[in-house]
């Protein structure tokens, strides 16, 4: 589109130009209606080039804003935001055509021991390990996302809550088992999972997050370091 509206700019900057020739003088001068038709082709290539940059330039800003707008700007995951957007998505497409799927919420047990025992450098230092590790264990197809402060959420597409319970479980053994280290110091890192499955029954993605808080919740008063799903809860 840039090309061709720099070629009918230049086709209008001489016909205008020989119209205006010809209302000034009574008659076409040949130089002029040369000149007027030649300038403008020779300065058409910097055109070309100027818009071309400028549309480049304008393409990589538009990127880096999408992706400033998803993304969580201390451990540069997901924010809320992209999970919501693609969660309630994910609840809308479960409930047209029944295709299981699983979310779950994650809440580090020590935060707040690590920020007040260690400083809060240390305490951010320990969500960018954390966000690592799950990121590691992770498939390309699911969405980990911060939450908020030191809760993060997980969406599992096309995931029940055995294969979802299994991946948690398997984040918790790595978190347990790599040393995170700040100022020389090795600090442990805890954290507790609380698991939901999406049902039919379920009229919106809120109940779905329901359970998933509430399933964190009793993995916290089991002790932490565990993942719970909520289907689980009347066993306990």
């Amino acid at each position: 589109m840039t090309v061709v509206a720099t070629l009918l700019a230049t086709l209008a900057s001489v016909l205008v130009t020989g119209a205006s020739l010809c209302l000034i003088e009574g008659t076409v001068s040949p130089v002029g209606l040369l000149l007027s038709g030649v300038i403008p082709i020779l300065l058409a290539p910097l055109s070309l080039y100027n818009n071309f940059k400028l549309v480049h330039r304008l393409g990589i800003t538009e990127e880096q804003l999408r992706l400033l707008s998803h993304t969580d700007d201390l451990t540069q995951t997901f924010n809320r935001r992209y999970f919501m957007e693609h969660a309630t998505h994910e609840f809308d497409r479960s409930r047209r055509y029944g295709n299981p799927f699983s979310i779950a919420i994650m809440d580090l047990d020590n935060f707040k021991d690590i920020n007040d025992g260690h400083s809060h450098l240390a305490g951010d230092a320990a969500l960018k390990h954390v966000a690592q590790l799950c990121l590691d264990n992770l498939r390309l197809m699911d969405i980990f996302a911060r939450y908020g402060g030191d809760e993060f959420v997980f969406l599992f597409p096309e995931t029940g809550a055995a294969q979802a319970e299994e991946c948690l479980r398997r984040i918790l053994d790595a978190m347990n088992h790599t040393r995170f280290e700040f100022n020389d110091k090795v600090i442990p890192v805890r954290a507790s999972i609380g698991v939901s499955v999406f049902q039919t029954s379920m009229t919106d993605f809120d109940e779905l997050l329901r359970e998933a808080d509430f399933a964190l919740y009793a993995a916290k008063h089991q002790g932490g370091m565990r993942v719970i799903a909520h289907r689980t809860l009347t066993e306990v």
